[in-house]
């Protein structure tokens, strides 16, 4: 098996979507991982949904001791170091499993993958499913190269999240988020393939806010007429 430079972007804290990025590494057999982990800041107020729709729940492991165990290099590093860590570095995959906003100067010179929870360039910024749902679009994932631009960039790969007649909200959303960890990892094997990769750049669709409380509300209601209208 080829070899490449794989490097993960993620938290310095145990983090769901960072550990099933690299279990799904190590069981593709990708040996040439680095970790670099930003510092995670936990908000005194963190904002709590009506209807949580993310996994969340972690093993109990920091990030280094997971790195070792693996046998992946493992890093702590500030945002505004990435760009001369990669400059330093070879690396021929960068993935974001968990990052907040990264320098421009980061973006704009290197191919950050990213795979967002949701059909770009229509439905982007936070909270993609649930406004996908409410404003009843299709539910995808979309793999791309980030830019400066929320949620935009070049196109990889989408994907439609399929949705049938005895789903509930969060088997969906389940079902959205581990075809986002594949996506993520299998654009590995996709971006030597391609020589076209689509900006989603554009003016038409805002990226969204969290939703209101006031309208996630009423999302349940909303599911079961968004499932009447587009369940296979």
């Amino acid at each position: 098996m080829n070899q490449p430079e794989i490097v993960v972007i993620s938290y310095n804290t145990p983090h769901r979507k960072t550990q099933d990025v690299l279990f799904q590494l190590k069981a593709k057999g990708y040996r040439n991982v680095s970790v670099l982990a930003l510092p995670f800041v936990h908000r005194e107020n963190p904002f709590k949904p009506i209807f949580a729709h993310r996994p969340s729940k972690a093993i109990d492991i920091m990030p280094e001791i997971l790195c070792e165990r693996l046998h992946f290099r493992f890093k702590e590093i500030k945002a505004d170091e990435i760009h001369a860590y990669l400059n330093q570095n070879q690396s021929d995959f960068v993935l974001i499993a968990g990052a907040g906003l990264l320098p421009d100067e980061l973006v704009e010179n290197h191919k950050l993958i990213n795979s967002h929870p949701g059909w770009l360039p229509k439905v982007r910024g936070l909270d993609s499913l649930k406004w996908a749902i409410h404003n009843q679009q299709p539910l995808g994932v979309t793999c791309h190269f980030v830019d400066s631009e929320a949620d935009a960039g070049f196109l990889i790969e989408q994907r439609e999240v399929p949705v049938y007649n005895n789903d509930t909200f969060h088997s969906v959303a389940y079902r959205q988020y581990e075809i986002e960890i594949d996506m993520l990892v299998n654009s590995i094997e996709i971006i030597p393939s391609r020589t076209d990769f689509p900006s989603l750049s554009t003016s038409e669709f805002e990226a969204t806010r969290r939703m209101p409380k006031s309208i996630e509300e009423n999302l349940m209601e909303g599911f079961e007429r968004y499932k009447k209208k587009f369940s296979i």
